[in-house]
């Protein structure tokens, strides 16, 4: 046998910095439960129509939310990595035991969400039944979203600066300001009164419709470089003044949002651009129609025929996937490279017999 080579006053001697698992995972010893606190405030009235109104405020506040850090031992100060003779990344990190990436999580994170939901239902009555729903809503969270080690979200930015985590509370990734729904049945009323072969062919007409609409999710830019030296990507700066979004009216395939409001932070320090919200993603406009038929020939036959239209209005709903979010890149703020995509209307025939 030969001579130890650990010691319990340092244990962490034969660790290697280098390889496939060059990093550490650390759990927070004073880690603590996330819990949620909801409210609402409901009012219900019935309108004439057979019509059911309800208005309502609802609330929650996220507590002690679970925020993965991929790195907490990173180089306390900032820097400008371009500095002639700057000591390793290794070397300068907080706790040399570790010279490596710890990534940890902590229950640091706080969440609060506020909307207005409308809802009208008309139940049956003469042939129609609807049900429009709308809500108005904001969601502000930070430093993060929800934990990395169990999924971080489409379109979520990760936090930028451990030291700073005021820095990284913004619109919540999953936030969608306003949504629509509307969803209507109608039996058309063409036949009442009519008989034999004028009733066969006008009645049993039905039309259907669901209609959707939605605010685009909030993102980040990015830049992916290093401007500090802690190893970490730093976001863009956000130009004083200027807004992310565009009007709908000026959005274009090769401009889907203000490129002018964000540009390459200095070395030395993190960008200013929020961690999520710097822009908005595509939403969705959509309307689907169908058109249903039924025959009756005998008390157990029905022959029934239905033709459906996705997407009526060909209105082209880019993938947000698509839209360049890095601000080095060519395309930067161009959805699918500036190439506009395909617009599709679906339309579906079907016939059934039931006997």
């Amino acid at each position: 046998m030969g001579s130890p080579n650990l010691f319990f006053s340092n244990p962490f001697a034969g660790a290697v910095t280098n390889g496939a698992l060059n990093f550490a995972v650390a759990n927070d010893q004073y880690m603590r439960d996330s819990y949620t606190q909801q409210w609402n405030l409901n009012v219900q009235h019935k309108l004439p129509g057979n019509v059911v109104l309800d208005v309502g405020y609802v609330g929650s506040k996220g507590t002690k939310l679970v925020v993965t850090y991929e790195d907490l031992n990173r180089p306390i100060q900032v820097v400008d990595p371009r500095t002639p003779g700057l000591a390793s990344l290794n070397a300068r990190r907080p706790n040399q035991a570790y010279q490596r990436n710890v990534r940890s999580d902590k229950a640091i994170g706080n969440s609060i969400y506020h909307s207005l939901q409308v809802k009208a239902e008309r139940r049956l009555l003469s042939g129609l039944v609807f049900l429009t729903a709308y809500t108005y809503s904001k969601s502000i969270s930070g430093p993060s979203d929800i934990g990395g080690q169990v999924g971080g979200g489409n379109f979520i930015g990760a936090p930028q600066d451990v030291y700073y985590i005021r820095g990284d509370r913004s619109i919540s990734g999953f936030d969608v300001t306003q949504r629509f729904v509307q969803t209507v049945l109608y039996d058309l009323p063409f036949a009442r009164g009519l008989h034999g072969v004028a009733k066969k062919a006008l009645d049993g007409w039905q039309l259907s419709t669901i209609m959707t609409f939605q605010s685009g999710f909030p993102a980040p830019v990015t830049s992916n470089i290093d401007t500090t030296g802690a190893g970490i990507s730093s976001r863009p700066d956000w130009v004083l003044g200027q807004n992310g979004n565009l009007p709908g009216d000026q959005r274009t395939w090769t401009r889907w949002f203000n490129t002018a409001a964000f540009i390459q932070g200095p070395f030395g320090r993190f960008g200013t651009s929020p961690r999520t919200g710097a822009v908005r993603l595509p939403g969705i406009e959509n309307i689907d129609f169908s058109v249903n038929k039924a025959v009756r020939f005998k008390e157990d036959k029905v022959f029934e025929f239905r033709a459906e239209f996705f997407n009526l209005l060909k209105h082209y709903n880019p993938d947000p996937a698509t839209v360049d979010l890095n601000i080095r890149s060519v395309t930067f703020g161009m959805v699918g490279g500036g190439v506009q995509g395909i617009t599709t209307r679906v339309i579906q025939l079907g016939a059934k017999l039931v006997f």
